[in-house]
């Protein structure tokens, strides 16, 4: 099956301006990336920074919270349970545990919702 697309584009030139022009998408060639300026002027580069927040809840253990947590964020492993479970203990209410780029957090949170966990995302200013 061969796909073609046929598109009109504008180059200023009232010669190409009148021209079609064929894409054959069967022939692995890489579509051109956007230019870094326009990618940034798009504001992919603006880079947000975030704090997580765990809230421990009560309809779930502790203990078993802990585990969920490790397990969405891998990088609690370099700690082991038990000094999670009194870093707990001091701060009975939440634990600010991670900052992460905005969109990680985001994923993060919103997974750890789907488990049970109560996690707040807060954006970090910038100085």
């Amino acid at each position: 099956m061969e796909i073609l697309i046929k598109c009109s584009m504008h180059t200023g030139s009232d010669e190409m301006d009148n021209k079609n022009k064929s894409i054959d998408l069967n022939n692995d060639t890489p579509i051109p990336e956007a230019s870094y300026a326009d990618l940034y002027k798009a504001g992919f580069f603006d880079y947000k920074k975030a704090k997580l927040t765990i809230v421990w809840g009560e309809k779930i253990s502790i203990n078993k919270q802990i585990v969920i947590l490790r397990k969405l964020y891998p990088k609690l492993k370099e700690l082991s349970t038990a000094d999670i479970y009194k870093i707990v203990q001091k701060n009975k209410q939440e634990w600010q545990f991670a900052n992460m780029g905005m969109g990680n957090a985001v994923d993060l949170a919103n997974e750890a919702k789907l488990f049970g966990l109560n996690i707040i995302v807060e954006e970090l200013e910038f100085t």
